[in-house]
């Protein structure tokens, strides 16, 4: 069984579709990346899962039950959600902040925390690395360290599915590798299935088993990052030359832009690949 199944996905804003009949499957402990040039609707389709879209059609099943027929509590017991990093509204402690992911599992929220919802939170602040801020306010915190809390608050979820919207976007390379790295450990060691949409393709990469480049709202390619990362393909969803290496480490190809020196400017600049 997978855990999600997409099938002729419609999604957009104001009865305005901005992706059109994706499909696609996610199985258990994979690790699928989502990527393509601004405006592709990576975004979209990470809301759609949730039914955070106003229009949302087609076919999706979480664990083999029709995303359709799932009340919000039930969606949230499956999938959590990770924002991209950005200031915050209320200016909740880390430890408050962690503390609601537990929100979906307290039936009864008179009880108070159980021993189960105390012992996931600090988990999720361990594997996170963020105990220490426990007491520390979101409007104190870098970037990175916000980021972590974002993911700690997933954790705390306890869904088998997490959905990260350019964890990568605002933080520097030292803190970008180093979300990456914990969600390797995530899937590995936790089991936990991921689905980011990601703008960076060298970062993801090395971590991804698959890549769906997505263009204008549909699939421009799949597969493997061996199987999709090519000049051909690069230009199709960017519109931007490259150049493709090796990695004489991971063995995987690596993308270098191809900087033109002295030339004129053209009115046909190729677009670069930002975030969606």
């Amino acid at each position: 069984m997978k855990l999600v199944e997409v099938k002729n996905l419609e999604a957009g804003y104001n009865r305005l579709p901005v992706i059109h009949d994706l499909s696609f499957e996610l199985g258990h402990g994979e690790f699928l990346a989502v990527c393509g040039p601004n405006g592709s609707g990576k975004s979209t389709l990470i809301k759609a899962l949730q039914r955070l879209t106003p229009l949302v059609r087609g076919t999706v099943r979480l664990e083999d039950k029709s995303l359709f027929r799932l009340k919000p509590r039930e969606i949230a017991a499956r999938l959590a959600y990770v924002p991209q990093v950005s200031e915050p509204v209320f200016d909740f402690t880390v430890g408050e902040t962690v503390a609601m992911g537990r929100y979906v599992h307290q039936i009864n929220k008179l009880a108070g925390e159980s021993d189960r919802d105390r012992w996931q939170i600090e988990e999720a602040m361990k594997l996170t690395g963020i105990t220490a801020l426990r007491n520390k306010r979101l409007s104190q915190l870098s970037g990175g360290e916000r980021q972590r809390v974002l993911l700690a608050r997933a954790l705390a979820q306890e869904t088998p599915v997490l959905l990260l919207d350019e964890p990568s976007s605002h933080l520097d390379i030292n803190f970008q590798l180093q979300i990456y790295h914990l969600l390797r450990d995530l899937q590995l060691e936790k089991k936990k299935t991921i689905l980011v949409a990601e703008h960076n393709l060298n970062l993801c990469i090395p971590y991804c088993q698959r890549l769906i480049f997505l263009k204008e709202g549909r699939i421009e390619a799949a597969g493997s990052p061996r199987e999709v990362i090519s000049r051909e393909i690069i230009r199709r969803v960017f519109d931007l030359e490259v150049e493709l290496r090796e990695n004489s480490s991971s063995g995987l190809p690596e993308i270098s832009f191809i900087h033109s020196v002295g030339r004129p400017e053209s009115k046909h600049e190729p677009k670069i690949a930002d975030r969606s």
